[in-house]
């Protein structure tokens, strides 16, 4: 599976990528392993966009979890060590993070189409590169109707910079960790 069976077309698209000197399994097994107090500006700007959940007692993540574990769209495929795929339909644009749809299958986010709700699906992918394993992570967001992506442009005007600083966070993280194990 790949990002095309989940959001082939995107009112918004993000990519970061940068090669990593690891072998594949080793880029694989850290970045499943990154936890988020080992994030220290997802943890500020995360901390920002949930605090609406913590002083309504509704947030139940937790600090110890890896930063695929709180992904806010479900994970659809995993092919260790080559690739993993998030997808769902969400409404982010909300102070208390957003309405979740229902729970589906690729196909399921790629044909969503009622009104008021953003497609979102996220790729991580590693592959053979000069230097070692290149690791890349692309973002697409496609809203449904009109309404809908003037809300999430609004919201991604500004969430979005902060967005992409966690990915890039995130990938030197894994960069560091791989390396310092070859």
């Amino acid at each position: 599976m790949n990002l095309d069976d989940v959001v082939p077309g995107a009112d918004h698209v993000t990519h970061q990528a940068r090669v990593i000197d690891a072998p594949a399994q080793v880029v694989w097994d850290e970045l499943h392993a990154i936890k988020l107090t080992g994030l220290p500006l997802t943890m500020v700007l995360g901390g920002m966009r949930v605090l609406p959940l913590l002083l309504t007692g509704r947030w139940r993540g937790g600090l110890r979890q890896t930063f695929l574990d709180v992904v806010p769209i479900p994970r659809l495929s995993s092919e260790p060590p080559r690739a993993v795929v998030f997808g769902g339909v969400l409404r982010p644009w909300r102070m208390t993070g957003g309405e979740q749809g229902p729970p589906l299958d690729a196909a399921g986010v790629r044909d969503w189409s009622e009104p008021g709700w953003v497609r979102v699906g996220m790729e991580f992918r590693l592959s053979p590169s000069v230097g070692g394993t290149r690791l890349s992570c692309e973002t697409r967001i496609a809203a449904t109707d009109a309404e809908a992506r003037k809300r999430f442009d609004r919201y991604w005007f500004v969430v979005g910079p902060g967005s992409s600083a966690i990915r890039w966070e995130l990938l030197t993280a894994v960069a560091l960790r791989a390396e310092d194990r070859r």
